[in-house]
């Protein structure tokens, strides 16, 4: 197992670097991770490649018997491409190019950036190909991160028409499936179509769905090319690329963009600059279990969090031994290898309040010896942690349909994210392991499979979620479950939830969207009365069984939660965004299993008779066998 730091050399004298790799070697380091901002170091001019600087840093590495994560540092610039080249720079709608002095402030489609990239990855590669200390390659850093998974540039329309051209039989028949004869926004060429910029009114629905596609193919596509040039020049590499927190609310989807890697990575991040607290633990399990969902595999964490975030407003400060406690939730939830950010904070530039193991006095003080004492407890405990994660359930996200709700979000209260975090909680309380997937994959070994707000959905995926169900599977939909076809518009002729009646046992037979700080009413069997927010579908049972109904609706008898018994299993239909207490009663009957634990506490089976009990209210963990 991989243990160790992001270590940056190049921002501090050389005086240094016997004494880091020291300090970083008796922290209980075997790796560091270097140079994914280094580009200028690399090629200080064009074309006038220079590695001598990380030459030296490998040799050092030799000597304290420390590995590499080697970057290639495409997702900052160095300034005379710049300069050189003004028109790589992403642009916003307003046609306002992005300025020199941050970070990813380039266009994906952009042919000469791309060739740039390419050309420093081809000779990074060229010359690292036979040194055995480097252990892995990571691609660019973070991609999408910060809002850089947008731009409107002119190469961005270019692509955008040849993407078009490529999936239409003709412009009458996008013309037919757009309907574009509303507001009459009718298309002679494709050359006509416009990117869907912010107007008075709103874009056409089918349009801004194709643009949320192309983001996608554009970002995934800049990486894999990357990873196509160094995998022809070191086939056995280990390449893979460092996600960064929040991907499902990202213009691009992980999952697609991971599976095209040999790894993949995550940067968990709890708390950043500007939240008054971190993320709530099943919160912060939620993105892990996405990150090991991205391969359904374990992952790498290439930035840990130890310190306090932020390049402005600074999030709230990281609790004794609480980074060490995430840390641990982490390798519970499948991390494979680890490196905190950072070995020391640097004292200048953008970056001076991300706070690392080391502050800017350069002393060993409370944070090292947590690192170090964390490191300690996994090296002694390694075996505990080496099993295979088998969860019970799933949670299936869905690209386009995230889209979707980008696109209309019918309520200002509804947050796509959010409202999965709810429903995990749900699973997370009760100690269930969960994989969060993708529609393509296998469903058959979970024993409940939730899909949240997947307001389209694919033939295939019906066709399987139906034998899932029929063969003895729990499965759950939500409010808006498939609603649109694959244009992102209602098919006519057809009840809702479209193709899926059957399975649901229901017909959403009329729907209100409900503003922030509204509610309605439902009643369950108990007739005891709960709120409900966002929306609000209303079912008219065929025949599923209704558990709560809406209470006193003007629009008739409803129900609000049905379940369907459909071949040896059952479906189940959540209509609305309920309040916590109704939604805790339903998963208790969905789960067949009580919530028992306090707040904020973790138990991972790590297999084997080993439990992982974490206490995130006073961030203290220990191996339990559960045989005593």
């Amino acid at each position: 197992m991989y243990l160790g730091v992001d270590y940056y050399p190049e921002q501090w004298g050389w005086h240094l670097v016997d004494e880091d790799l020291k300090n970083i070697k008796e922290l209980g380091c075997n790796i560091i991770r270097v140079a994914d901002f280094a580009w200028v170091i690399f090629e200080p001019a064009e074309n006038n490649y220079d590695f001598t600087f990380f030459d030296q840093v490998i040799e050092k590495c030799k000597e304290y018997d420390l590995k590499v994560m080697m970057c290639v540092p495409t997702a900052t610039m160095p300034r005379w491409l710049n300069l050189k080249y003004p028109e790589i720079m992403a642009k916003d709608e307003f046609g306002h190019s992005q300025p020199f002095g941050g970070r990813r402030g380039y266009c994906y489609n952009s042919d000469i950036y791309l060739q740039k990239a390419l050309s420093l990855t081809a000779a990074m590669a060229e010359h690292y190909k036979d040194e055995n200390q480097i252990v892995a390659w990571q691609l660019d850093n973070e991609i999408g991160h910060e809002g850089s998974d947008m731009c409107y540039c002119e190469n961005c329309h270019k692509k955008f028409i040849g993407y078009i051209k490529g999936k239409y039989d003709s412009i009458q028949q996008l013309n037919q499936r757009w309907g574009t004869s509303f507001w009459t926004l009718t298309y002679d060429r494709f050359e006509d179509i416009q990117l869907p910029k912010n107007a008075y009114t709103a874009q056409n629905p089918s349009l801004r769905l194709e643009w949320e596609r192309f983001r996608n193919i554009s970002i995934n596509n800049f990486l894999v090319l990357m990873y196509q040039t160094l995998k022809k020049i070191i086939p056995d590499a280990v390449v893979l690329h460092d996600l960064e927190g929040g991907t499902m609310d990202k213009r691009f989807d992980p999952f697609e963009l991971s599976r095209k890697l040999d790894d993949i990575a995550y940067n968990n991040y709890p708390v950043w600059g500007g939240l008054i607290e971190p993320l709530k633990p099943y919160e912060v399990a939620l993105s892990l279990d996405m990150a090991r969902g991205f391969r359904k595999d374990k992952f790498w964490i290439t930035e840990q969090i130890i310190g306090a975030q932020g390049h402005d407003i600074i999030g709230c400060a990281v609790k004794p031994n609480q980074g060490s406690s995430w840390a641990m939730q982490a390798f519970g939830h499948g991390c494979k290898g680890m490196l905190f950010f950072r070995y020391r904070s640097f004292n200048k530039g953008a970056e001076q309040y991300c706070f690392g193991i080391l502050d800017s006095d350069n002393k060993k003080k409370r944070k090292y010896y947590e690192v170090q004492n964390l490191f300690k407890y996994i090296k002694e405990n390694k075996e505990a942690f080496s099993n295979p994660i088998k969860a019970k359930a799933a949670i299936v996200f869905d690209y386009d349909s995230a889209s979707c709700f980008k696109i209309q979000r019918q309520s200002d209260s509804f947050n796509y994210v959010n409202e999965i975090s709810k429903l995990y909680k749900q699973l997370w309380m009760r100690d269930i392991c969960s994989d969060v997937i993708v529609e393509s994959d296998d469903l058959s070994t979970y024993q409940l499979v939730i899909v949240p707000y997947m307001i389209m959905m694919k033939d295939s995926f019906v066709k399987r979620l139906k034998e899932y169900v029929k063969n003895g599977g729990k499965v759950v939909l939500t409010a808006r479950t498939s609603w649109k076809d694959q244009d992102n518009n209602y098919v006519l002729d057809e009840d809702l939830p479209l193709n899926l009646t059957d399975l649901a046992g229901v017909i959403v037979d009329e729907q209100e969207s409900l503003l922030a700080d509204t509610y309605r009413n439902c009643i369950d069997l108990d007739n005891k009365i709960y709120k409900s927010y966002i929306f609000k579908d209303m079912l008219l049972p065929i025949s599923a069984e209704s558990l709560v109904k809406w209470y006193d609706c003007p629009f008739g008898n409803y129900s609000a939660i049905t379940v369907n018994n459909y071949g040896q299993g059952k479906c189940y239909y959540l209509a609305g965004s309920f309040e916590e207490e109704l939604v805790e009663k339903v998963f208790d009957a969905i789960t067949d299993q009580k919530i028992n634990k306090k707040e904020n506490i973790e138990n991972i089976d790590l297999g084997n008779n080993v439990t992982l009990y974490i206490d995130h209210n006073n961030f203290s963990w220990q191996l339990v066998n559960t045989t005593d």
